[in-house]
C-alpha cells in the first residue's frame, strides 16, 4: 500500500456524474474523499475537515475555480492546502503566467485514469513534505544547530523555486502539447536548464546539512 493511501481528497465540480467518477477512482486506489458541488461549498468542506488535497474544477459558478483557488490561497486556515485543477477547460498562457502559483498540478478530464490521478497525487503529496523531511534528516543526523539555522531559510527558498520551475515545466508541456514546437522547444529547453540548476544547488545545500560520513574504511590523510 502506497503512504500516501488513506489521504483525504476533496472533490469539488459541479457536475455530479464527473465528481462520482473521481470519487469512485479516488476510492479504488484507496484515498478517503468529500465531495463538493461549488465554490462556497469547497471552501467550506475544507474548513471543516483539512483534506490533504482538493481537486477543482474550472468551470463552476457563482465562483469559478481560480476564485475559489485564490480566496483559499489567502485564507491562512487553508493555504496549504495543495490544488490540482481536473478540468474539461484548455489551460491558456495567460492562466500559466498569472494563476500557477496557485495550484500544483493540471488534469484533463479527458486525460482522468486511475493511473494519471495516482501519480499526480504522490507527486504533490511528495513535494509538499520532501524539504521538511530534508531539514529533519539533517536535525536528527547531528548537523550543528547553528549550520541548521543558518541553510534552512536558504534550502526551502531553494526547494520552492524547483518546485516552481517544475511545474512551470509540466504546465506549459500540457499547454504547447504538439503544436508551436519551435516555441515549445526554446521555452522548455530555457525551462529545462533553470530546473537543472536548481536541482545542483539543491544537492549542494543537502550535502551541507548533511553530516560528514563516518571516517570507518576512509584511507588515513597522507597514505597511499
Amino acid at each position: 500500500m502506497s503512504k500516501n493511501q488513506g489521504k483525504l481528497i476533496l472533490v469539488t465540480d459541479d457536475d455530479p456524474i464527473v465528481a462520482e467518477i473521481i470519487v469512485k477512482m479516488l476510492k479504488k486506489i484507496g484515498f478517503r474523499t468529500l465531495e463538493a458541488s461549488n465554490g462556497a461549498d469547497c471552501i467550506a468542506t475544507a474548513r471543516k475537515n483539512k483534506p490533504d488535497l482538493l481537486f477543482l474544477d474550472i468551470l463552476m459558478e457563482p465562483m469559478d475555480g481560480w476564485e475559489v483557488a485564490s480566496a483559499m490561497k489567502n485564507d491562512g486556515d487553508l493555504k496549504d492546502i495543495p490544488i490540482i485543477m481536473v478540468t474539461g477547460k484548455e489551460l491558456t498562457l495567460e492562466d500559466i503566467m498569472n494563476r500557477a502559483y496557485l495550484i500544483e498540478n493540471y488534469i484533463k478530464k479527458s486525460s482522468v485514469t486511475m493511473d494519471v490521478l495516482r501519480q499526480s497525487i504522490e507527486d504533490v503529496l511528495a513535494a509538499k513534505t520532501q524539504g521538511e523531511r530534508i531539514l529533519g534528516m539533517a536535525g536528527k543526523s547531528g548537523v550543528q544547530k547553528e549550520m541548521l539555522n543558518e541553510l534552512k531559510d536558504r534550502y526551502m527558498r531553494k526547494f520552492n523555486q524547483y518546485r516552481n520551475i517544475k511545474k512551470l515545466f509540466n504546465l506549459y508541456s500540457q499547454l504547447y502539447g504538439e503544436n508551436n514546437v519551435e516555441q515549445k522547444t526554446v521555452l522548455l529547453s530555457c525551462l529545462k536548464k533553470g530546473l537543472e540548476q536548481q536541482a545542483e544547488d539543491l544537492a549542494k545545500i543537502e550535502k551541507m546539512l548533511m553530516p560528514p560520513e563516518s571516517g570507518k574504511g576512509r584511507k588515513k590523510k597522507g597514505t597511499a
